[in-house]
This record gives structure tokens, sequence and C-alpha cells, in this order.
């Protein structure tokens, strides 16, 4: 078992730390196709964290409170959130650890690394400790933590079932693991993307076909119970437990829809738009978001279904 201070220093860790191999291998030498596939989210997230969960609409926070949370965290206690993004899980794990604990944080975006160290030193979280790292591979020793959380991450990861593995090594015996994760697709989700393809769809390069036998995209991944099931119990967990919560993401004003889409994953395909285009583009999803997304009360948005599941290791 580690001791706390082992692990403080650990994961105490600068990107700028001389002769740091993992980060001189990770951006000097030549990657594999997987892994310049996750160097290619981490860029989008890195673009992204400057305006992450900032422009004044609510999604990632509230979700990730309501993660830390059903970890049923204790004073003292030792944490790992994967995938932290700017800590919508790890500050809240954090307060719930308390200064006795340890909450560690990992994330490929360097952007999103620093921005939640920053906050984090603005709340005097002196037990928040957060470095770049691979949510696939996470570096630490066996059984270091008594839960690791996992939010809206699972997912974006080539092999889900090697991470799943690598967390229940990183838990002591009794440590649980906690994800949120997207439901299963539903026709009002349909619809909407329906209508949000055919406003961006001509403005938006075409899409090569997937190659026979490649995995689906990211966000048709493990949106089954069944699914995550199968590679948490292959993953050596148990006690799988399953609760689904329906979040709201709300808009001000319909202007709002666009600086949104380019503070989280979607800049990825914002991105590809051409510059000369944006205009055309901001237009016609104000407009959209005005026609398609307003309810009965005036408010704008709409509700997505997020599954959090708990686990533990035996």
């Amino acid at each position: 078992m580690l001791d706390d201070q082992r692990l403080r220093n650990d994961i105490c860790w600068s990107p700028f730390r001389p002769g740091n191999a993992a980060i001189t291998v990770r951006y000097a030498a030549a990657v594999s196709a997987v892994e310049a596939g996750k160097q290619r989210i981490a860029g989008v997230f890195d673009r992204a964290a400057p305006t992450y969960e900032q422009t004044g609409v609510a999604f990632f926070d509230p979700i990730g409170a309501a993660l830390a949370e059903r970890a049923g965290l204790r004073a003292g206690e030792r944490v790992l959130d994967v995938g932290c993004g700017r800590g919508a899980s790890l500050l809240p794990a954090a307060e719930a650890v308390g200064p006795s604990g340890v909450a560690a944080g990992i994330d490929l975006a360097p952007g999103m690394v620093a921005a939640t160290a920053a906050e984090a030193r603005r709340r005097g979280l002196t037990q928040v400790h957060v470095k770049v790292g691979d949510a696939e591979a996470p570096d630490f020793p066996d059984a270091s933590f008594d839960a690791v959380l996992g939010g809206l991450v699972l997912f974006f990861l080539p092999d889900a079932a090697a991470a799943v593995r690598a967390y229940a090594r990183l838990l002591r015996p009794g440590g649980r693991l906690v994800l949120s994760t997207f439901t299963e697709v539903t026709d009002a989700d349909k619809e909407w993307f329906q209508h949000l393809g055919a406003a961006l769809g001509p403005y938006l390069p075409a899409s090569p076909e997937p190659a026979p036998g490649s995995p689906p995209p990211p966000e048709a991944r493990l949106r089954t119970q069944q699914s995550l099931a199968d590679v948490l119990t292959d993953g050596g967990f148990s006690d799988l437990r399953f609760a689904e919560i329906a979040h709201r993401t709300v808009f001000a004003r319909p202007e709002q829809f666009w600086d949104w889409l380019w503070s989280a994953g979607m800049r990825g395909m914002m991105e590809s738009i051409a510059p000369q285009d944006h205009d055309a583009v901001r237009t016609a999803l104000t407009a959209l978001v005005a026609e398609r997304l307003r309810a009965a009360d005036g408010t704008l948005g709409w509700t997505t279904s997020i599954r959090f599941t708990t686990a533990r290791r035996p």
C-alpha cells in the first residue's frame, strides 16, 4: 500500500521537469495511429480549455458534482479523477476528502491541467494534485486510491477494457469506480441531431466511409447498461449499480449555442468549418436554437440523460 506522502510526491508533477522521458517521448517522438488519435482529441480539448464550462452554460459542472457525490467520498480518502477536464468532478471530490485526503487528477490536455490547478489554488484546495496523463493508462502504483472517477470519458478511450483493468489495479480492495456515460439515443435526440446536422452539413467537409471493422465513434460507445456491465465485470469489478438522471442544458439566449459548441468536444467538428463560413453558420444555429429548443415555459435548452455507474473492486 502506498503511503500518502509518497503518493503526493508522485503526483506533484510538472511538465517542465527536466529529463521527463514520458513527455519527451509523447510529444517529440513518432507515435502510433492510436496515440495520434488520442493526441488529436487532447488538442481539441486543449484549445477548448480557456472557455470549457465558462460560457454561462452549465453542463459538465453539475454532472461532475453529481458524479463526485455518488462516490460517497469520506474525509481522508484518496481519489483519482481520470480525464479531469477543468475539475468538474475533481474539485467537489477534493472538498469531500478534505485536507487530510488526496484528490489527484489527470488529463491529456495541458490547458485543462493548468486551469484546474489554478482553480484549486484559488480555492485553497491543497489536497488537489493534477498532471498531464492518459486516462487509458494512469501511471500510479497499485492500490493507490480508494476511489476512481471517470466523468464522460470512458467512451473516448480507444481501449476501454484496458482502462478499466488499470482502474482496478489502482484501487485498493473494496475501492469503488464511479463513471458517467450517456444513455441510449432517444427519438428526441435523433430528431434534434437531424436538425443540427442539416444546419451544419453544408459547411462541413465530407466524412470518409469508416473502414470495415472499425470501432464506432466515441459518441456511440458504451450507451447501454449491458455494454458497461460487460467491460466492468471483465475488468474485475463487481457489485455494479446503475442510476440515471435527466440533465437540462439551458441557454440564456440563442446566440450562446455557438460559443458553447466551441467550448468542449464539439469544437473538433466546428474547427473543420471554413472561417469565411462562420458568420453564416452562427446565424443558422442561432435560428435553429430559437425555433427548436424553446420549451413551453420559454426557456431554451434540451434534456440529456446521463447514466451513473458504480462498481467495486472485490
